[in-house]
């Protein structure tokens, strides 16, 4: 049987998803995944180019290098984690699992981030690179525990708390704590996008806290990874 859902509020028509998402540019590892285009298509394949989500400041983290696996919950430091990243990911993962709430955008809160090419040596015997060029993870996923949701073909958005990593009646209380330090940043009109410069910084620094020890990071790395985790 899966758990109770997560806490939904509709926002309504909102802001432009960029707009908001310049007010959450100084919380860690923000997520941002906007629709790219505009066109319809038909066919369920086709449907997620209607919604944007946006999310910050991850639970946990989960990175990878070569078969190395660390996690780190909330500020604590980096462990060494015996499985492979999806893995530990998993293992993050409520079970049972809650029930989706219908009607709203698919992503509903979970894990999210990146999986590099580089990553394939560990699920096959590959030679390793002669260089690290990147000098980044291989892999990194965060564990959101809020999400906006954007529905563009229905000018709507909903803001989703899921109480994560909480269980019980305290996954209630954490999602309603969670929810209300959102609506407040919603509220205010506090970050604009001409504080982009700033947001670069700290795309910077948090590239550098994920990347293993002793890596020099300059920044997220290029078009050999997916969607990166940014600032």
């Amino acid at each position: 049987m899966s758990q109770e859902g997560p806490l939904v509020e509709p926002l309504g028509s909102s802001d432009d998803p960029i707009d908001v998402c310049a007010r959450f540019l100084d919380l860690p590892f923000l997520l941002f995944l906007d629709s790219a285009s505009s066109h319809s298509h038909s066919g369920e394949a086709q449907q997620l180019e209607r919604f944007s989500f946006l999310s910050a400041d991850p639970v946990s983290l989960i990175r990878s290098k070569g078969r190395n696996t660390e996690v780190r919950h909330g500020a604590g430091a980096w462990s060494t984690a015996p499985d492979d990243a999806l893995s530990v990911a998993r293992a993050l993962l409520p079970h049972p699992p809650p029930s989706p709430v219908p009607g709203v955008p698919p992503f509903q809160g979970g894990v999210a981030g990146y999986i590099g090419y580089d990553w394939g040596a560990v699920l096959e015997r590959l030679p390793s690179a002669r260089y690290d060029d990147l000098a980044v993870p291989d892999v990194l996923l965060g564990l959101y525990d809020w999400v906006i949701a954007w529905d563009h073909r229905e000018s709507t958005a909903w803001l989703i708390s899921t109480g994560l990593p909480e269980q019980g009646g305290g996954r209630h209380n954490r999602a309603r704590e969670r929810m209300s330090q959102v609506r407040k940043r919603l509220a205010s009109r506090v970050g604009t996008l001409a504080g982009g410069q700033r947001g670069s910084e700290n795309v910077t620094r948090d590239w550098s806290s994920a990347a293993p020890s002793g890596s020099s990071v300059s920044g997220p790395p290029n078009s050999r990874a997916a969607e990166p985790l940014v600032r």
